[in-house]
């Protein structure tokens, strides 16, 4: 499950039920109620993994491309799923989370500092909130893995991106037709691309001259 500023109660209750009858013992995980604000900084002896930040949405030093090369490579990913008719999910969950990085919180920080607080132990909540109280990253106790709680800015973010990406597929569906999906070669399409490029500036070389004579 995906968590969204709009589900985590779903999802708390949940992670609640896998706790059963649990809560009444002192194991540490009992200690747990999940997304209690008010728990917050309670250090809990629970064992956990720690976040791998290659695989979570935070803020970056720097983009990993400009905007342009972001648009490029977002066709790029839908061009070799219409050649191979094969979403690579691994690909496109990178792609996406670099792209959204551009306006993530730094997720990274707001852990590391709620981990000073609690001195370096999970919290009670197994959440953690941003300065201004929004809930930006949760841990699941059981499974043990984490999840970006997506902000307003993020979610319009993967808008553009499933935008950009959609509109690409639709582009070469009206080019190729509806059934060539997996029988155009990727190769064909960087060569298309690059033929229609070396059209396009010949007609506008060739409008100059014919204007200026």
């Amino acid at each position: 499950m995906q968590i969204a500023r709009d589900n985590y109660a779903q999802y708390a209750n949940m992670v609640q039920q896998m706790f059963g009858n649990k809560k009444k013992s002192n194991a540490p995980l009992a200690q747990c109620d999940y997304g209690n604000f008010a728990l917050r900084f309670k250090p809990v002896d629970i064992k956990f993994t720690k976040p791998n930040w290659d695989n979570i949405m935070t803020k970056r030093d720097k983009p990993a491309m400009s905007e342009e090369e972001f648009e490029e490579a977002i066709k790029e990913l839908a061009r070799k799923e219409f050649s191979t008719r094969k979403r690579d999910d691994a690909a496109y969950r990178k792609l996406c989370m670099q792209h959204g990085e551009t306006v993530s919180l730094d997720r990274k920080a707001i852990y590391e500092s709620s981990m000073k607080k609690t001195g370096g132990k999970m919290n009670a909540a197994c959440m953690f909130w941003d300065n201004n109280g929004n809930k930006t990253l949760s841990y699941n106790p059981e499974s043990r893995n984490w999840k970006a709680i997506s902000t307003d800015e993020e979610f319009a973010r993967a808008r553009v991106f499933t935008s950009i990406y959609n509109d690409e597929l639709a582009r070469l569906k009206k080019e190729y037709g509806e059934n060539a999906k997996g029988t155009v070669s990727y190769q064909q399409i960087q060569s298309d691309l690059t033929s229609g490029t070396k059209v396009a500036s010949a007609s506008v070389v060739g409008g100059t001259v014919d204007y200026m004579i």
